[in-house]
């Protein structure tokens, strides 16, 4: 072995001593306000939920908002999850102390927000003129259209936001960025009970007031961000400047590299939640809220895990940016652990007292009847979720979206949606058709990334410790060439 392995192999040895409970507090430092933060976000959803459950005729009102922040946000966060890109190169530069790079990655980033805000608004149109043909009643149809168009200004400002968010938590900023997911619950309820109820000389909007809110919400967040980026900038010792708003195809190129698969596996993951919400169109107003009912309250309990899993690509790919290929086998090792822990216990809460989680969801009985029986499904479901997201996060990492890309698309639109299809349509097992096939779907991915990460490690703990140093050295410089 050369000198140079030697120095490495030692320097891994020491970095990974103690690691559990190194690695533990690490993840809890950055993962609990982002888990925390996650849920307070998350929530804004519930609330807007709620506060539509209480319109008239709430099952159309709730049915409506369900498709529309399906089709809207499974496109949305298709390009948001282009991003994802700027998480991993800015936490392996962050890992290697280059403060520039950092913010010159987070300038760049910003062609795509430019370019995918417009690519929003124009798919999300097109995805519901398409409506019609999957037999969604006019009706729903009508209602829909008073949400889904004024959300449609929202996009700039969520693009914008989760740009300086992925910015943020790669600097090991996070705390603007739990403020403002934990404070928007309470701006979102205050003008959803202006808007939608006509309060304080505002006029009775309805469902579209909720849209409306929501856009106040995200101006509002993005405000919060822009306030610690600018903190950030003054700590790293580094100020955007204009010759960084020059596009960097290098860069460009670096960051879409990573973000186009974590897109494409965005859209295969929350187009499910959509393609659910089409096909239970079919069986009427009821089953179609009771279905948001599961999603919504799914998606809040779903957040712990999101939150940890934003963690691991950070913690991943700092220890990537600094060659510690043990420390990325062992903090993905033990977020999986506490990722398991808590959903464990979360899910039994949420499965546990189901009829009363239902409840405070809407005013409907039998929109609570048809929701109640599914929550154990969906508890299964959260965790096999946290497992995949886990794993997901880690790959990304170390820049591999690919992998997570394929397994999302196969086991999801191969073998869950053709499977929720088959059991809701022709089964005729309804609800519980269709989150049986969700259930499939999230436990093949889980499976698969589990079975291919045991390989990669394998690979890593057989190879020489100068080969990993290099590949991930590869990985995390492909942009400094330029920058030379």
């Amino acid at each position: 072995m050369s000198p140079e392995s030697v120095v490495l192999a030692s320097k891994h040895t020491e970095s990974t001593s103690g690691n559990g409970s190194r690695d533990l507090r690490s993840l809890l430092k950055l993962g609990t306000p982002l888990a925390l933060g996650e849920v307070g976000w998350m929530s804004t959803y519930i609330v807007d939920a709620v506060m539509i459950g209480h319109l008239p005729n709430s099952p159309l009102a709730i049915s409506a908002s369900s498709l529309g922040n399906g089709i809207f946000y499974a496109i949305a966060f298709a390009v948001v999850f282009l991003l994802n890109g700027l998480e991993t190169l800015v936490a392996q530069a962050y890992g290697r102390d280059d403060g520039c790079e950092c913010v010159l990655l987070l300038v760049q980033s910003f062609w795509i927000i430019v370019i995918g805000t417009p690519l929003i608004v124009v798919s999300t149109l097109a995805v519901f003129a398409l409506l019609p043909r999957f037999g969604v009643p006019p009706l729903v149809m009508s209602e829909t259209r008073l949400y889904l168009y004024p959300l449609l200004w929202s996009a700039f400002p969520l693009l914008a936001y989760m740009g300086l968010r992925r910015f943020l938590q790669s600097c090991d900023s996070v705390y603007w960025v739990t403020a403002s997911l934990m404070l928007a619950s309470a701006v979102n309820w205050f003008f959803d009970w202006i808007f939608l109820f006509g309060h304080l000389g505002s006029k009775q909007l309805g469902i579209a007031g909720s849209a409306w809110s929501t856009n106040v919400v995200r101006l509002f967040m993005l405000i919060l961000v822009l306030i610690g980026s600018l903190q950030t900038f003054r700590r790293l010792g580094q100020l955007p400047t204009r010759h960084m708003l020059h596009p960097e195809w290098c860069r460009l190129k670096a960051l879409l590299r990573i973000g186009w698969p974590s897109g494409v596996e965005s859209l295969a993951e929350l187009g499910t939640t959509t393609f659910l919400s089409i096909v239970c169109a079919r069986l009427g107003p009821i089953l179609l809220a009771g279905n948001q009912v599961l999603l919504d309250l799914t998606a809040l309990v779903y957040q712990l895990a999101v939150g940890l899993g934003y963690a691991t690509v950070v913690r991943v790919g700092q220890n990537a940016g600094r060659d510690d290929t043990r420390g990325v086998i062992h903090i993905t090792r033990v977020a999986l652990i506490l990722g398991v822990t808590v959903m464990l216990s979360a899910g039994l809460l949420f499965a546990g007292f189901a009829r009363q989680w239902a409840a405070l969801y809407t005013n409907s009985p039998s929109v609570v009847a048809v929701s109640v029986p599914l929550f154990k499904i969906c508890s299964l479901t959260l965790l096999t979720d946290t497992v995949l997201v886990v794993l997901a996060s880690a790959l990304t990492g170390i820049g591999d979206t690919r992998t997570p890309m394929i397994a999302s698309v196969i086991c999801n639109w191969g073998l869950g949606m053709p499977l929720a299809y088959f059991l809701t349509v022709h089964a005729h097992l309804g609800l519980g058709g269709l989150w049986l096939g969700r259930l499939a779907g999230s436990l093949g991915v889980a499976l698969s990334l589990l079975f291919l990460w045991r390989r990669r490690q394998q690979h890593w703990e057989d190879s020489t410790t100068k080969e990993l140093a290099t590949s991930y050295a590869t990985k995390a410089t492909l942009h400094t060439g330029a920058r030379a």
